[in-house]
């Protein structure tokens, strides 16, 4: 054998050990600085629903603080989906960005009556109030 081939078998074998405890540090990096991108999703889409429960709950309740409340249920779901108890800035910057994205629907569902600032509900053409 020459020289050329045990340094390159040397180098295989030793990339071949590396190789895995490399990946796993990158790996264990990423998952330390990257968020799951499951959890991602899961807050993208219960936000959007956390708003829209907020926005109901208030319609009956004008004491209650909607962004506390959905801020409350977002919490709610994610434990309920399995994921470990989030950051509450976190969680009302995802309400915000969902409120935002969801803003126009709300307003032309759920409006306030400016006479008696009733709630109503826009169905079509008509709007009712509700008590």
């Amino acid at each position: 054998m020459n020289n050329t081939s045990i340094v390159t078998q040397v180098i295989i074998a030793v990339a071949g050990v590396l190789t895995p405890a490399i990946c796993l540090y990158v790996a264990n990096l990423i998952k330390k600085y990257i968020p799951n991108k499951s959890l991602l999703q899961a807050l993208e889409q219960f936000a959007k629903d956390a708003v829209v429960l907020a926005e109901k709950a208030g319609l009956s309740d004008k004491l209650l603080d909607k962004k506390q409340y959905a801020i409350d249920k977002l919490q709610d779901m994610l434990q309920k989906a399995g994921f470990s108890k989030q950051d509450e800035e976190l969680l009302a910057g995802c309400i915000e960005h969902a409120y935002c994205e969801l803003k126009n629907d709300i307003e032309s569902v759920y409006q306030v009556d400016s006479v008696n600032d009733a709630p109503t509900t826009v169905k079509g053409d008509e709007t009712s109030a509700k008590a």
